[in-house]
């Protein structure tokens, strides 16, 4: 269901949180014309769950790819300040796009859904990581960040003056539901905990939470964030 989703969608570039190494396995089996970067977050290599980065091959060629965990030793998997039950890493990849060679990064990450100081943290670790490893370049950053608008850090990201969300950027975002939906148990409120932040060097033309069914059934726990973006 979820392969058919995004082949329908026609995604260029997929963050996801959540998926086990052989989840994973299913979308490379099912979806060929993607390619993908990631690590298990327990270990680095396989074990529990993947911040994965999927991307069309056709478009796109991997040009460096890494991982760091959101604690204070992003080397290595732990867990960060006041998370204790799960670690937390963000991988990320810069692509070239074949058409015109141009370059840019792909940040995506997880927070912690129980350490508000974790979350807090993560943010200003997330910008301080990009800056290091990305410089001046574009970055997109995608993460189900467990944290809406309101939160403290929500807006650390969304007033750095580095990342800018983009459903921030367009006038009429498609926007439903609540992002988090339980398997669809839960739809009380209209927060948006899964976000899309780009750099100054692209322009944001759609926003929205695509609330696709299957026989009633959802096929995440979460409803998938689209952006449309355009690099400058």
């Amino acid at each position: 269901v979820i392969a058919n989703l995004i082949r329908f969608h026609e995604f260029d570039i997929i963050g996801t949180q959540e998926a086990w190494k052989n989840q994973i396995a299913d979308l490379e089996k099912s979806l060929p014309e993607y390619n993908w970067y990631g690590v298990g977050r327990n270990d680095g290599i396989d074990s529990a769950e993947f911040s994965a980065i999927f991307y069309k091959k056709d478009k796109f060629k991997l040009l460096k790819s890494g991982n760091f965990w959101l604690s204070t030793t992003p080397e290595n998997p732990s867990f960060g300040w006041d998370a204790v039950i799960c670690n937390r890493v963000c991988s990320w990849v810069q692509l070239q796009r074949i058409k015109d060679r141009r370059k840019f990064y792909v940040f995506n990450t997880h927070f912690d859904h129980e350490g508000a100081t974790a979350r807090i943290e993560s943010s200003k670790m997330v910008l301080r990581k990009i800056r290091e490893i990305a410089g001046d370049a574009p970055v997109l950053f995608t993460g189900d960040l467990n944290t809406d608008h309101e939160s403290e850090s929500y807006k650390i990201l969304a007033n750095s003056g580095l990342l800018i969300d983009t459903y921030q950027q367009v006038k009429q975002p498609y926007v439903n539901n609540t992002s988090f939906n339980g398997f669809g148990r839960s739809f009380k409120g209209d927060r948006i905990i899964d976000h899309v932040f780009t750099t100054k060097h692209f322009s944001t033309h759609k926003w929205g939470l695509l609330t696709d069914t299957y026989y009633g059934k959802f096929p995440s726990d979460h409803f998938p964030v689209v952006a449309v973006v355009t690099l400058k």
